[in-house]
């Protein structure tokens, strides 16, 4: 349309229309953090209650063998989120959540920061709940989240503090890797709207490919 004007007219308004579109980006943004820092705070702040929780002694907690409900209830809040996203401005889905991870790794990494010492029982518990989340959102990871999750694995493997007894490492991951796998296994119903289903994935490409067509029916 500003294109037209200007042929119309023989006007040049390209200050004016960089100007405008410097404006809508302003709101955008304004707009958009308006809806997730809150949603930030609140996510976050479950997250971080859960690792650093006085009741959680990183060096002396035995191994796992569940996930902690913290993290459950940091999941099932981006369920809501997906539901009211998806329902009211779906377009902007994949944005939301993918702010949300990145601040919630940010978060995960300050804290586990602040943790001086794992002992294995530990370092198996924060690698298998970190992992857990890692997996469970890996559709909406960005590259920026997968770095700062790296950084958060070395973190917890360097604090690692090991003590006569700590055989059979390898062992004790083999089982923080089958209670991994089977902890998606049985929340695979509750998180399923994080999935990037076949059908949807299907859709998409089908979608494009309609586009393509009727592009080039009018070429």
């Amino acid at each position: 349309m500003v294109t037209q004007l200007e042929t119309a007219f023989n006007l040049t308004i390209e200050a004016d229309r960089q100007t405008l579109m410097t404006v809508v980006a302003e709101l955008d943004k304004t707009l958009f953090d308006a809806y997730v820092k809150p949603k930030s705070t609140v996510v976050c702040g479950i997250l971080r209650g859960g690792i650093l929780s006085p009741a959680m002694d990183w060096y002396e907690t035995p191994q796992p063998s569940e996930i902690r409900p913290y993290m459950y209830e940091t999941l099932m809040y981006l369920v809501g989120i997906h539901a009211q996203v998806s329902s009211a401005a779906a377009p902007l889905l994949d944005r939301t959540l993918n702010a949300l991870v990145e601040d919630l790794a940010d978060e995960a990494l300050r804290c586990f920061r602040q943790v001086k010492r794992f002992g294995m029982g530990g370092m198996l518990r924060a690698t298998l709940e970190i992992e857990f989340m890692h997996q469970t959102l890996s559709r909406y990871v960005t590259p920026s989240a997968a770095r700062t999750l790296a950084d958060l694995y070395n973190k917890i493997s360097q604090a690692y503090a090991r003590r006569p007894g700590d055989e059979n490492l390898q062992s004790h991951l083999d089982g923080v890797k089958r209670t991994l796998a089977d902890t998606r296994r049985a929340t695979g119903i509750a998180f399923l709207c994080f999935r990037q289903t076949k059908e949807r994935a299907t859709g998409a490409k089908g979608g494009e490919a309609k586009e393509r067509k009727k592009r080039d029916a009018g070429a």
